[in-house]
């Protein structure tokens, strides 16, 4: 094991402590596209989607709210979305839906699939002829569940998530780019960002890294994804209790994500995570996450 002090994550008075060996925060060479905003490396912000209306909203506010965007108070949690800056034909994205939930001449609801994932992987997306495209996980999903294993090819940065391809799958499908990317979980409207903290182990054994929550901080969820290929199983803990445990997956992968509770991590006291990896012919990894969304102090 290696333990090298790294990456205070928050550059403020009260910081987010990670003691990392291997660490991985979320990084996005992009800027423009909203991922790297909020504070330094392995933080997104969290911005509030214009057609979202609020309280005292003026006519004009109340005007922008896009058809078909209620229903999104109601179901989405953690999203992803864009406005592309010019129509979309709806008729031309239907062929990037599994499932078409409804339709009108102005938008679409349905389930997109993500290339190389299983049905259970598919996004819900919105999609309004106006340029709007919002990608997101049900309310009742872990925000975890975003993250992409499948991009992840190096214990140096992670590049995007599920949502990303959910946006990419329909903008494709549309023949238009994606433009200044953001994301939102419309379960915790008060929350600024989601940190995603990961951490690789390529061969053999253990590795960990320690976190600490400051307690000057508003923690609304805390979820963690488990994954490993071609072993013959890997294990999470934190502080030595099991989190997350995978048997053996001979030449495919397993992921686990769930929520992790105040207990497990919680609050002004550093917990060390670990991942344990049984390989047996090389090829073999194990990759795990700490996903936060909350707010500063």
């Amino acid at each position: 094991m290696r333990n090298n002090v790294g990456l205070k994550a928050l550059a403020i008075s009260f910081v987010l402590v990670i003691v990392a060996s291997s660490v991985a925060m979320y990084s996005a060479t992009d800027v423009e596209n909203g991922i790297s905003e909020g504070g330094g490396n392995g933080v997104i912000a969290l911005v509030t989607p214009p057609f979202i209306l609020v309280a005292g909203a003026s006519p004009a506010g109340v005007a922008a709210q896009r058809a078909g965007t209620t229903f999104l108070k109601e179901e989405a949690g953690i999203s992803a979305y864009t406005n592309v800056g010019e129509a979309i034909d709806i008729e031309k994205v239907k062929s990037a839906f599994r499932t078409i939930e409804y339709v009108t001449s102005e938008y679409l609801i349905g389930s997109v699939p993500l290339p190389d994932y299983e049905e259970t992987e598919d996004v819900h997306v919105y999609v309004h002829k106006d340029g709007w495209v919002v990608a997101y996980y049900l309310k009742e999903e872990v925000v975890a569940k975003i993250l992409d294993w499948n991009d992840y090819t190096t214990d140096e940065k992670i590049t995007g998530t599920k949502l990303e391809d959910g946006v990419s799958v329909v903008c494709n499908a549309a023949g238009v780019p994606i433009r200044d990317l953001k994301y939102y979980d419309f379960r915790y409207p008060n929350a600024e960002k989601l940190m995603i903290t990961a951490d690789a182990q390529w061969t053999d054994g253990t590795d960990t890294f320690k976190i600490k929550l400051p307690g000057e901080f508003v923690f609304y969820d805390r979820s963690y994804s488990h994954y490993t290929y071609d072993s013959r199983g890997s294990k999470m803990k934190i502080d030595e209790n099991e989190i997350s445990s995978i048997g053996g997956c001979g030449g495919k992968s397993v992921t686990h994500y769930d929520q992790l509770s105040p207990t497990q991590l919680s609050l002004d006291t550093f917990h060390t995570v670990s991942l344990w990896l049984d390989g047996y012919r090389g090829g073999e990894k194990a990759f795990t996450a700490i996903v936060l969304v909350y707010k500063e102090a």
